[in-house]
């Protein structure tokens, strides 16, 4: 019995295929989430960092207050030039309970200062260096100046209030928060177009796939047809007709060849299509093209062609086999499409550190309707004749794919007369 294989489209329980607008939802999704975390992670380290920065600061203010005299602590300078308390500056002196028995305050109305057990005071006064109370204060705990008995039974408090660095960095976070909301949305604008631009890529490309599956199919339609239509001619058993069977034999033979010439072409681009990999090598271009021409003049005498090569090196790093094959493509195209007597003129030099091979002819150049898709697949324009199209439509498009797998250009430069085509390949090292 036989099963469907793995993905087969016929398969009811195969998963349908995701549509290229969910797969751009996902991609804006992710773009956020990223941009979230990123956005988060900076937020806090920066907020962490200031308040850091603050509580330093805050910790020296406080250090300038070790050892000061009351009177100063109430305003008044000592003769050491200590400084008075600023706003948010507040000195407690406390009993040996941790009972208030003077406030000393830079500014009225500052926050509570809270309570201390006696264990804690002698722990603090013991750290030497300042520590975040409540939450809302930094503040300094040491035994006052004067005798030891009275030194053992009291302490000085200085603390300075937390709520302007607070506030600070709160403020931060308020602009982050509002840089982010832009940087947000700018981001999801990007990712939409992105996701956008990648749907429709998907898009083009499956329209460009069917279309080409379509024309391939016609193309390979076409000779099995005549071949199928002469098949049946010949099974004719007459003796009669001998000389038609030889003609109908004939007839498929060159179906045949033309059949196989347009699978290799077709093999031959989407090989290239898949990058595989070229027989590179050193080539002679200067000699390529002689054979080129040589090969031309022999078979095809009614079509001129000359050949000019500028003096100097013209070596490139490539597969001879397909260099050869865009010279020839190249000069088949225009000995197609022009009638007999026609010059074709190919030329060889090097511009910009890159081998120039062009083909020009004084035939009646290139429709403008076809101009803008002169190297797409199965784009065939009219014979010489005017007799309709001629050839596969594969030629330029082999041109167009060889010469980029060898990194390099073909275009179709504008011509008063005849067309004039221009390949440019990176020079050999």
């Amino acid at each position: 019995m036989l099963g469907l294989r793995t993905g087969d489209p016929r398969d009811p329980h195969r998963a349908p295929p995701r549509p290229p607008v969910a797969a751009g939802s996902r991609a804006v999704a992710l773009w956020l989430a990223a941009t979230l975390v990123t956005l988060g992670t900076v937020a806090a380290l920066s907020a962490q960092a200031l308040g850091h920065h603050l509580v330093l600061r805050t910790d020296e203010e406080i250090e300038k207050y070790r050892g000061v005299q009351l009177s100063e602590a109430a305003g008044v300078p000592g003769p050491n030039g200590r400084p008075a308390l600023d706003r948010s500056c507040l000195i407690l002196v406390l009993d040996s309970t941790g009972r208030v028995t003077g406030r000393y305050a830079g500014a009225p109305g500052m926050p509570s200062f809270p309570s201390l057990a006696p264990a804690r005071l002698a722990a603090l006064a013991a750290r030497g260096h300042p520590v975040g109370i409540g939450g809302t204060y930094r503040a300094l705990v040491v035994r006052p100046p004067g005798p030891a008995p009275d030194r053992d039974r009291t302490y000085v408090v200085i603390a300075r209030s937390m709520a302007d660095a607070h506030q600070a960095v709160t403020r931060l976070l308020q602009a982050e928060a509002a840089a982010s909301l832009v940087l947000l949305a700018a981001v999801a604008c990007g990712a939409r177009w992105l996701g956008g631009r990648a749907a429709r890529q998907r898009l083009d490309a499956e329209r460009r796939l069917r279309e080409f599956l379509a024309a391939a199919g016609h193309e390979l339609r076409n000779p099995l047809t005549t071949i199928s239509g002469y098949a049946q001619l010949a099974r004719v058993g007459h003796p009669s007709s001998e000389r038609m069977r030889e003609e109908a034999f004939g007839r498929m033979s060159t179906e045949v060849e033309r059949m196989t010439s347009l699978i290799d072409e077709l093999v031959l681009l989407s090989e290239l299509d898949l990058g595989r990999s070229l027989r590179v090598r050193y080539v002679d271009l200067a000699e390529l093209c002689r054979a080129a021409v040589t090969a031309a003049r022999d078979c095809h005498p009614e079509h001129p062609v000359r050949l000019l090569v500028a003096p100097g090196e013209h070596t490139v790093a490539g597969d001879p086999l397909r260099l050869h094959q865009v010279v020839a493509n190249l000069l088949a195209n225009a000995r197609t499409h022009t009638p007999p007597g026609t010059t074709t003129t190919l030329g060889l030099g090097t511009e910009d550190d890159h081998r120039v091979i062009e083909v020009t002819d004084d035939g009646p150049g290139v429709p403008d309707a076809l101009r803008a898709r002169i190297f797409d697949r199965f784009v065939r324009g009219e014979g010489a004749g005017g007799g309709g199209s001629t050839g596969s439509g594969l030629g330029l498009s082999i041109v167009a794919a060889i010469a980029a797998a060898h990194g390099g250009t073909v275009t179709l430069e504008p011509s008063d007369r005849g067309a004039w085509f221009r390949v440019r390949l990176p020079a050999g090292p």
